[in-house]
């Protein structure tokens, strides 16, 4: 009887060297299970600042957009009203200008640019006081009114000392009266006798004018000295000359402003009433 002999076990050939065979990885979890990751701190903070930036933008655009709303006003029939600015070189007459004044005593004016060298050359706040009128034409010639005078431009002067002059208001503003002449006399120190119109000047006034640029400022006179009523009633010893009226004013006595400069420019600019006192005949010079 013979024997059965099993087959022997497979074997497993191994080849030198070989890796050993790798575990395989786990499949990967579905995206929904993923836990969400966490944005920075500072990326809040960054869209908070953008966010306020923007919202105290608008608040100034809105504030802005009010303001020039509030600025647009439509003008009142007061602008409308003619001033002396509407005169601004513009052909006139002196009787027109006197006529076409609108509340101009509330009207700011300033010195014009022609005329701000000579202001002060002129003898500044003192001698002419503050401008009431712009620039403007005057029978051809440009000038600026001011409380005390008028300054005239004399373009066919430029260069020389008359260029800017002080207008006769003195003359103009005393046109229609007559003043008495003193007999004529002897010039002596406090008593100046011109002979060009028969008037003399003495005291307080002398030497005002002789200290305050004397016949170019003022001119000549062309009255003695009086007491003259003022149309608001208020009383002075005054004398006119050519280009100013002299007014004295004791209560000043002591003080630089004794002798005074009257408000010519400013009764003929704006058509104030007129004195209508009478001198009386000047006594003779001993």
């Amino acid at each position: 009887m013979s024997e059965s002999v099993s087959p022997p076990p497979p074997t497993t050939k191994t080849e030198p060297n070989s890796a050993t065979p790798s575990t395989p990885a786990p499949a990967a979890e579905p995206a929904a299970t993923r836990p969400l990751r966490q944005r920075p701190a500072r990326n809040n903070r960054l869209r908070t600042g953008m966010v306020v930036a923007l919202v105290v933008l608008l608040f100034i655009i809105l504030a802005l957009i009010i303001a020039g709303i509030g600025g647009v006003r439509r003008p009142s029939s007061a602008q409308n009203r003619l001033t002396p600015r509407d005169l601004i070189l513009q052909p006139t007459t002196f009787a027109t200008t006197v006529a076409l004044q609108s509340s101009a005593s509330t009207t700011v004016v300033d010195i014009a640019p022609r005329f701000a060298d000579a202001y002060e050359q002129l003898g500044g706040l003192r001698r002419l006081g503050l401008p009431i009128s712009p620039a403007l034409l005057l029978n051809g010639r440009e000038v600026q009114w001011f409380e005390r005078a008028r300054v005239e431009y004399w373009p066919e002067l430029a260069g020389t000392p008359y260029e800017f002059q002080i207008g006769l208001v003195g003359v103009e503003y005393v046109a229609g009266r007559t003043f008495l002449r003193p007999e004529p006399f002897e010039s002596r120190p406090d008593l100046r006798y011109f002979p060009e119109t028969g008037f003399g000047v003495g005291g307080l006034f002398l030497e005002f004018w002789e200290e305050n640029g004397g016949l170019m400022s003022f001119g000549y006179p062309i009255s003695a000295e009086f007491d003259e009523v003022q149309p608001d009633g208020r009383a002075f010893r005054v004398q006119y000359f050519e280009r100013a009226r002299f007014e004295l004013h004791p209560e000043a006595a002591g003080t630089p402003y004794v002798v005074q400069l009257g408000l010519l420019g400013s009764a003929l600019y704006f058509g104030e009433p007129r004195p209508q006192t009478v001198q009386p005949r000047p006594t003779p010079v001993p």
